[in-house]
């Protein structure tokens, strides 16, 4: 094994395969002006010459100029001892790092069930013996310039789908941080509470103008975040977290500080030894929570405003419904209730039930919207239990 030419970066690459040191010359002399040459003298040390190649490649960083690379286009000999040019062509193919690598057999066979071997086995081209010059310098430049544009198409191809998954990855890191704005903007509204100690504390405190001072600066700091969150999107993304098995009843505490803020009234139908579900807890506790405002937000006009909530098992799924006793969704509001950006809300960003369906989805559930104009809205879902 012998590289007969010093790297050029333009030139590709050629890797005769034969045992006969006068075919060996003739092709030499036929290409090497035009192309890098190694030479193999039997069908063992073309696949020694491969792997050691393969190996090379392993270990250097991308786009490092080495004469260590593989061939661009192999010549092969069909009859040599040992191994056969057939066989060191399915060896070739058969590996995934080498299989687009074109064979051309050089042989002095000539029989059509010889050439009909050669392609079942993944050959691109045939040349019998005696060599013609003419035929060699043309098929070798034919394929070599389809296996350029191959690569080349492979590689844009290998781009798009890098710009596309950089894409993707932006606009989950965008979802990430508006549902992220959305979940903290719930969490500041029950907070602007503190503009009500001000009417808690007694005007003939001697500290009142004090601490009046210090709600008013934590009021403004609220009101600067909400102001911060608002506009931004919201989806499921957690990054970090990872699903585990989850007692349902714990995931729906957080409703107790908001029912505080709506003053709703909450009844919970909630029975004991519910089965546990498989899945991201911070992603269930913002789909109720989600779920929870938009019933509170629907009986808030209400004087005898009521929610109900209840778990059960059925079917080997859990299942969990809210229901609220609203004026209900009208019929031509109620198909776009899960739409991005569909909101009836003068204050919305229609993000809310959106996240929400993709959450369901991303824990393989379901969920469905009941709703009668006057009596109220029933969303109900379920989950696979463990």
């Amino acid at each position: 094994m012998q590289p007969d030419n010093m790297l050029s970066p333009e030139k590709q690459t050629i890797l005769i395969v034969d045992d006969s040191p006068e075919n060996i010359k003739i092709l030499n002399q036929i290409l090497r002006d035009d192309y890098l040459i190694t030479v193999a003298t039997s069908g063992d040390a073309a696949i020694s010459h491969i792997k050691t190649r393969l190996n090379d490649n392993s270990n250097n960083p991308p786009n490092t100029n080495t004469s260590q690379h593989l061939p661009d286009i192999i010549l092969l000999d069909i009859m040599m001892p040992s191994m056969d040019g057939y066989e060191v062509c399915r060896q070739i193919k058969n590996n995934p790092k080498t299989s687009d690598i074109p064979v051309i057999f050089i042989t002095a066979k000539d029989e059509v069930e010889d050439e009909e071997m050669g392609f079942k086995l993944g050959a691109v081209d045939y040349i019998t013996k005696p060599i013609s010059h003419p035929i060699v310098k043309a098929r070798v430049k034919n394929h070599l310039l389809i296996k350029r544009q191959h690569d080349c198409l492979r590689n844009s191809i290998s781009i798009l789908h890098h710009k596309a998954e950089i894409l993707q990855q932006k606009a989950e890191l965008g979802m990430l941080a508006a549902g992220l704005a959305h979940d903290i903007n719930n969490i500041l509204f029950v907070a602007m509470m503190i503009e009500n100690l001000q009417y808690l504390i007694p005007d003939d405190l001697q500290e009142r103008s004090m601490i009046d001072e210090h709600i008013k600066r934590a009021i403004e700091s609220l009101e600067m975040g909400r102001d911060i969150c608002h506009g931004f999107t919201n989806y499921l993304k957690d990054i970090g977290e990872e699903e585990m098995v989850h007692n349902f009843p714990p995931l729906l505490k957080p409703l107790d500080m908001f029912q505080r803020t709506f003053k709703v009234k909450l009844i919970k139908e909630i029975p004991p030894n519910l089965p546990y579900i498989k899945c991201k807890g911070s992603q269930i506790k913002r789909l109720v929570l989600n779920i929870f405002m938009n019933a509170c937000q629907a009986v808030e006009a209400k004087k005898n405003g009521r929610i109900i909530i209840r778990a059960w098992s059925e079917n080997e799924r859990l299942f969990f419904s809210i229901n609220d006793n609203g004026d209900g969704i009208p019929d031509h509001i109620l198909p776009h209730i899960f739409e991005e950006h569909y909101t009836t809300r003068k204050d919305g960003n229609g993000l809310g039930l959106a996240m929400v369906q993709k959450i369901v989805n991303s824990h393989n559930g379901t969920i469905d919207c009941s709703t009668a104009i006057g009596e109220g809205t029933t969303f109900t879902l379920s989950f696979p239990v463990v």
